[in-house]
């Protein structure tokens, strides 16, 4: 979890700035002004506590989307085992390549294009097939986690 920025807490730092204002002005014979800093210390606090957890649901909306996407690239190479046996699919190639490369698995993409051309192409037992199966692995794990 990341502490949220200076500039998310704007609203929170003002109202207890103004908060601190009103309690140093305040004195025993200014109740009002000292009540009102208490209320805008505490309109201060519950604001920062707004805050964090909107960021913290950002945070797991991101790594929903993530994980999403870590499925779908486990999909295509999935598919891309499956489909060994037939000619050319370079559709298919190029969408789990850039699955590969693009969605953090972090793998370059020509190596995952070359890898599963191969497997694509019918090599699903070849030393491609054992690449693919292991980024299969890998991802497995990462969602599991």
């Amino acid at each position: 979890m990341t502490i949220p920025a200076i500039r998310d807490l704007w609203s929170a730092l003002l109202l207890a700035a103004a908060a601190v204002v009103f309690l140093i002005a305040g004195s025993p014979t200014r109740e009002a002004l000292a009540g009102a800093g208490f209320a805008l210390a505490g309109a201060a606090v519950t604001r920062a506590i707004d805050v964090a957890q909107e960021h913290r649901r950002e945070q797991a909306e991101a790594d929903s989307r993530r994980r999403r996407d870590l499925d779908e690239t486990r999909r295509l190479a999935y598919m891309a085992l499956v489909t060994g046996t037939a000619p050319r699919h370079y559709e298919l190639v190029a969408t789990a390549a850039n699955a590969l490369a693009h969605h953090g698995s972090d793998v370059p993409f020509q190596e995952a294009a070359t890898h599963l051309a191969t497997v694509a192409n019918g090599g699903a037992d070849s030393e491609s097939g054992r690449w693919l199966r292991e980024q299969i692995d890998h991802i497995s794990k990462t969602l599991k986690s």
